[in-house]
């Protein structure tokens, strides 16, 4: 708004020295010019205003009749003023530069869409720079399109002035639109409109239940399956991917998609399709979530397939820089892969990942983690999940891994694998490495919301112990309200929920 109001008093004063009220003019007469032409400059700089909303990753569009009503406007304005202005000015000019200006106008209306589109598509310096200068680039095509029309030297060629400054806004406002929407995706307003997905208004909301057996009762925390702006239901996800691969990974929209794709997985807890989604990679598109990936390879179950998916992961790190632009997130890129290694047994690898980081400049002075090389990959944690008696096949069990830094201190449980339970409630993870685990649960507030027996708290596996059997998890809903006695045989027997159908909307469940 400072900027266009910058912009605005600019082309005002360019205005009023073009338009050279007469010295006679009465003070009257000369502050009414004035107060027309500050007015007239500040509607035109209306063409360059923008509106962000919600949900939106574009500004939004002009209307017609908004269009319609600075039409209007900036030719009633610019035929007053310079009407009143007198001196070189006259109503019959006022007329030609408002609808000169108002075409120009309606150009630069496009760009606060274009330049953001441009930003989203990997412009990240082009777009905000466009966006930034659009007022004053406005601002000076008003003033060359005045001047062409009031000054005498300019005044033969005018007619050709003014058509070749329309041209030079439009020409650029019409080849970047048609580009960006052939092979960029322009034209939908936002995420959930290009991939035909709800917005975030109507997405699922359950209950996470971490059962690590220190909070009485279990620490429970609400899930919105959103993000900023869409649904992350299983079927949105589905769409998200399909969107993605039509789009080849590149759009304007192409990197929220892939984000929230990422995101939706993992709130799942769908660890095999949030891996494959963290490893996504398109050369000179996108690159892979490597820190995610590497959380998810190195608290997960220690299998050749995974291992095999580590060492893609290596030869995309190898092949491009992309991802390691930032000195501390290349760090932690780099032990994470230390640490991956490490747990897959191949000690070479991961001390020369860890090597890695020497060459790193400046580098923050933070501890370097080693992690002890393992071999042990038999863990192995079963159980069962009751709700109100009968097996839970509604609720998804999730297993982490807990980590404590040695060098700060501070612990993170890193996703490892889920499943919803079998036909009798039962449950199993294998092929687990030494460590810590915590189960969680996740499901409909309903069926979470009552009493937890048996939380199991924190598990280790080791080659001391290398199978966990814990014993059943049992969740009691609350019972419903007793309905108020409607007979005189008394109060009728208060009504329990039934067990919810099965699951939670996955596909192929």
């Amino acid at each position: 708004m400072l900027v266009s109001a910058a912009c605005a008093a600019a082309l005002a004063g360019a205005l009023w020295l073009l338009l050279a009220p007469e010295r006679g003019a009465s003070p009257a007469r000369r502050g009414l010019a004035a107060a027309l032409i500050l007015l007239l400059a500040w509607v035109a700089l209306g063409w360059t205003r923008s509106e962000l909303r919600y949900a939106d990753a574009l500004p939004a569009e002009f209307s017609p009749e908004k269009i319609l009503l600075l039409t209007a406007l900036q030719l009633i304005l610019s035929t007053a003023a310079f009407a009143a202005a007198g001196g070189r000015g006259s109503a019959q000019r006022g007329a030609a530069y408002g609808f000169a200006t108002a075409a120009v106008g309606f150009c630069a209306s496009r760009w606060p869409q274009l330049a953001r589109a441009i930003e989203l598509g990997g412009g990240i310096f082009a777009g905000p720079f466009l966006a930034a200068a659009l007022p004053a680039a406005f601002a000076l095509t008003a003033a060359g399109l005045a001047a062409a029309l009031l000054l005498a030297d300019f005044r033969p060629h005018a007619s050709l002035l003014v058509l070749g400054l329309a041209a030079a806004w439009a020409a650029p406002t019409l080849g970047v639109e048609a580009a960006l929407s052939r092979w960029w995706g322009f034209g939908p307003r936002s995420l959930a409109e290009a991939a035909g997905i709800p917005t975030n208004d109507d997405a699922p909301r359950l209950t996470v239940v971490r059962l690590s057996g220190s909070e009485r009762p279990p620490f429970r925390e609400p899930v919105r399956m959103a993000a900023e702006g869409v649904d992350l239901s299983p079927e949105s996800l589905g769409r998200l991917d399909d969107f993605l691969r039509r789009s080849g990974y590149r759009g304007i929209f192409a990197s929220e998609a892939l984000k929230d794709l990422r995101q939706g997985w993992r709130q799942w807890w769908e660890t095999d399709r949030a891996l494959d989604a963290m490893m996504i990679s398109k050369p000179g598109r996108v690159h892979p979530d490597y820190r995610g990936a590497l959380d998810l390879l190195r608290a997960g179950p220690l299998t050749p397939e995974r291992y095999a998916k580590l060492q893609r992961l290596d030869a995309f790190s190898r092949a491009s820089t992309a991802g390691f632009e930032d000195v501390d997130g290349s760090q932690y890129i780099f032990e994470g892969f230390s640490a991956a290694y490490a747990r897959f047994g191949n000690e070479a690898l991961a001390r020369q990942w860890l090597y890695r980081i020497d060459n790193l400049w400046p580098i923050n002075e933070r501890k370097v983690e080693i992690t002890p090389v393992e071999d042990f990959r038999d863990g192995r944690v079963t159980g069962r999940v009751l709700l109100d008696g009968l097996p839970a096949l509604g609720v998804r069990v999730g297993l982490f891994y807990v980590s404590t830094s040695s060098g700060t201190g501070v612990t993170t449980r890193l996703l490892s694998s889920a499943a919803f339970p079998e036909d009798d409630g039962g449950f199993s993870f294998d092929e687990l490495g030494p460590g810590t685990y915590e189960l969680a649960l996740l499901g409909r507030r309903l069926d979470l919301g009552g009493r937890i027996l048996g939380a199991p708290g924190p598990v280790v596996l080791g080659y001391e112990r290398p199978t966990a059997v814990l014993p059943p998890i049992r969740l009691e809903r609350d019972v419903l309200p007793v309905p108020e006695a409607f007979a005189p045989g008394g109060l009728p027997e208060a009504p329990t929920p039934q067990v919810p159908e099965k699951p939670l909307g996955f596909p192929g469940r």
